[in-house]
C-alpha cells in the first residue's frame, strides 16, 4: 500500500444536496440517440462480498458501468482470521488486504469516505461529509455493524460494559488491552452470541489466555442458529475438552462484573464479547427496504432479500451480509441487463471453523471431522 494514496475530494456523481433537483430539472427527457449513459454501480463497503467483485473487475471490466467503492479505508481486516488473530496465530498485518491494489486495472473510482444514510426511492446515499451520490445499481457489504441502541434495549448496560466484536476495526484495535490485562490476572470473559463466530471466539479466547474463565453464551434473544445439530453437537463437545462453559438463556442485563441472566441468575464476568453478527445498523431501517420487522427495535432484524440477495422491495439493491459466492457474478448479470443469468444463493454444502491451535473443524452436510489436517485445508483454501 504506498503512503501517498488519497481518495478524491468528490466521487464522480456525488452532488450537493440542494443541487439534486435543478440537476433533475435539466437533465434531458430522452436520451441522445447512439449513446448508452453508463450504468452506475455503487459497492457500499469493502466486504468479502466486494473484494471478490473486485478482483473479477481486474480480469473482466464491465465497459459501460461507472463503477465507485464507498470505503473509507485503505485496508480491510478479514474476518476469516479474527479468531486466528485473537489466539495470536496471525499477526495483525497478515490479517488486513489493502484496497488499492484491487483497483487497478479497472475503471473503479474509490470515494473514500464514509455512508451514513440512503433513501430506496430517489436511489440516492449520503455520504458524511453531507454529499449525495445517486446510484443506478447499489450493493451493500459493510459487515456486521449492530443497532446499539437496540441492543441496549434488549441488553440494559451493553453500551457501557460490554465490548462488541463488529464493527472489526474498533475490536481489533482493544483486543491486545484485554490480552495484557489477562497477563497480569486470570480473566472471566464471556463469549455473547449465537453464531458460528461465537463458538471460534470462546476457543480463541482459550487459546490465547488459559488461565482465564471462558463462557459461551449462545444468546437465545438473538435468531435461530443457522447451521445443522450435528454441528453444534461437535462444536459442543470440542468446548468440553477446551473447559468452556456453555450457558442456554437469554441475557437480560450487563453489570460492571456480572452478566444478568433471564432467570435472574449472574454469570460473574470481566469482559463480555458481543458477537451480535446479524445484527445490522440503525440506519438501515430508515432507508424504504423491506425489513423483518418494519421498523421495530430488535436484535435479529434484517432486511428481506431474494434468492438473488436484492431487497424483496428494490430489486436494484443487493445487501450481503458477509460474504457470497454469487454476488460478484449476479452483479456483473445486472449491469450487462442479463437477469436470466442471475443465479439464485445456496446453502454451502460445506463450512469450516477454527476449533483451537492448528485445528479446524469441517462440516460436509451432516459429517464432521477436526484436526490439523483440517486446519492445514482451512489455510489452503483460505476460509
Amino acid at each position: 500500500m504506498t503512503g501517498n494514496t488519497t481518495a478524491p475530494a468528490q466521487a464522480p456523481n456525488a452532488t450537493a444536496p440542494a443541487a439534486i433537483p435543478e440537476l433533475r430539472e435539466a437533465a434531458p427527457s430522452t436520451p441522445v440517440q447512439g449513446y448508452r449513459r453508463p450504468v452506475r454501480l455503487l459497492l457500499w463497503g469493502a466486504g468479502p462480498a466486494h473484494l471478490r467483485f473486485l478482483e473479477s473487475l481486474q480480469k473482466a471490466p464491465i465497459p459501460h458501468a461507472e463503477i465507485t467503492l464507498l470505503t473509507q479505508h485503505a485496508q480491510v481486516f478479514s474476518p476469516r482470521r479474527l479468531a486466528g488473530f485473537m489466539a495470536n496465530a496471525y499477526p495483525h498485518a497478515d490479517c488486513l488486504t489493502d484496497i488499492e491494489p484491487l483497483l487497478h486495472g479497472s475503471s473503479v473510482h474509490w470515494a473514500g469516505r464514509q455512508g451514513r444514510a440512503m433513501d430506496a426511492a430517489s436511489r440516492t446515499v449520503l455520504l458524511d461529509d453531507r454529499q449525495v451520490m445517486d446510484y443506478d445499481v447499489l450493493s451493500i457489504n459493510i459487515g456486521p455493524q449492530p443497532h446499539r441502541e437496540a441492543v441496549e434495549q434488549a441488553m440494559p448496560g451493553a453500551r457501557e460494559h460490554g465490548l462488541f466484536v463488529p464493527p472489526l476495526e474498533g475490536f481489533v484495535a482493544l483486543w491486545p488491552k484485554v490480552c495484557d490485562l489477562g497477563r497480569s490476572r486470570a480473566l472471566r470473559v464471556a463469549v455473547v452470541g449465537h453464531c458460528t463466530q461465537g463458538f471460534e471466539l470462546a476457543l480463541a479466547v482459550r487459546a490465547r489466555m488459559p488461565t482465564a474463565a471462558v463462557t459461551w453464551v449462545p444468546a437465545p434473544n438473538e435468531a435461530p442458529r443457522d447451521y445443522p445439530d450435528a454441528l453444534h453437537q461437535r462444536m459442543l463437545a470440542i468446548l468440553r475438552a477446551q473447559r468452556i462453559t456453555v450457558l442456554y438463556e437469554a441475557v437480560a442485563a450487563l453489570e460492571r462484573d456480572d452478566v444478568v441472566l433471564s432467570s435472574g441468575a449472574r454469570l460473574a464476568c470481566d469482559v463480555p464479547l458481543l458477537v451480535l453478527s446479524q445484527s445490522t445498523p440503525a440506519w438501515l431501517h430508515d432507508t424504504g427496504l423491506a425489513d423483518s420487522t418494519q421498523g421495530a427495535m430488535s436484535l435479529s432484524q434484517h432486511i428481506l432479500t431474494d434468492a438473488h440477495e436484492r431487497s424483496t422491495s428494490h430489486p436494484e439493491v443487493f445487501f450481503v451480509q458477509q460474504d457470497s459466492a454469487v454476488l460478484a457474478h449476479n452483479l456483473r448479470a445486472t449491469m450487462n441487463a442479463e437477469p436470466a443469468q442471475l443465479r439464485p444463493l445456496r446453502a454451502p454444502s460445506s463450512r469450516f471453523l477454527y476449533a483451537g491451535a492448528q485445528h479446524a473443524l469441517l462440516c460436509w452436510k451432516s459429517h464432521c471431522v477436526q484436526g490439523r489436517l483440517v486446519g492445514w485445508l482451512k489455510q489452503y483454501f483460505k476460509r
